[in-house]
């Protein structure tokens, strides 16, 4: 998205967040029912939200729950700076991850929060001293390197306290749907093309909106002062 449409992206996204909060705090049950899902998608580039870490931290009790996608989180860090990011992430209930990241703190820092698990090392000596020798290492569940390599239509699903899962997806537009998804889709494409283009003319969309703003109030003259 073009970074000159990305601050009125940002405003009108903090409208409707705030227009849901409003009508949460006015429901009789303090909450908005049914709940509202904000999906911020590209968020860095397209809505990076200053008010998102606040927003995350205090408004999931009122009905809203946000799910936002990024590239990086280097892009996180350079748009709210380090600490918000973190704080960001910290936040964040569930946690998809995907492969081919190049970040290689990143990386430890998910195989961190994957955990260890522990294996038994049996160890055999020969000679006058023979002898076995048993021990336990802790050793990463998934090593980096491992999460770098994930591959297409797999992800790693972390959610809050439990178990870190490898996750199998599949695209819309895979499987007998998917393809009656495309079909749809170029049909619609074919009948815009072949339709006529019936483009307003500028006169009167200037018409309409002068009306518009007289019935509202918005200008000094009324609508009979043209007869």
């Amino acid at each position: 998205m073009c970074a000159s449409v990305s601050p009125l992206m940002t405003a009108v996204t903090e409208h409707v967040l705030d227009t849901a909060l409003g009508l949460a705090h006015r429901s009789t049950s303090g909450r908005l029912c049914p709940p509202m899902l904000a999906c911020l998608d590209e968020l860095p580039s397209s809505a990076p939200l200053p008010t998102l870490r606040t927003r995350m931290a205090n408004k999931r009790a009122l009905g809203l729950s946000f799910v936002y996608a990024a590239q990086t989180r280097r892009q996180l860090a350079a748009i709210f700076g380090e600490q918000d990011a973190r704080a960001l992430f910290a936040l964040t209930n569930v946690l998809v991850v995907f492969g081919g990241s190049k970040d290689p703190q990143f990386n430890r820092e998910v195989a961190d929060l994957i955990g260890t698990v522990r294996i038994t090392r049996t160890s055999w000596q020969t000679g006058t001293m023979a002898g076995r020798t048993v021990s336990g290492d802790d050793i990463d569940i998934l090593r980096p390197e491992e999460i770098r390599r994930l591959p297409e239509h797999q992800a790693l699903v972390m959610a809050e306290n439990g178990r870190p899962i490898i996750a199998r997806l599949h695209r819309s537009i895979d499987g007998r749907k998917g393809r009656a998804f495309l079909a749809d889709q170029q049909r619609l494409r074919q009948q815009l093309a072949e339709a006529p283009a019936e483009r307003p003319v500028p006169a009167d969309l200037a018409a309409i909106a002068l009306v518009e703003a007289r019935e509202r109030g918005l200008t000094g003259d009324r609508p009979e002062d043209d007869r």
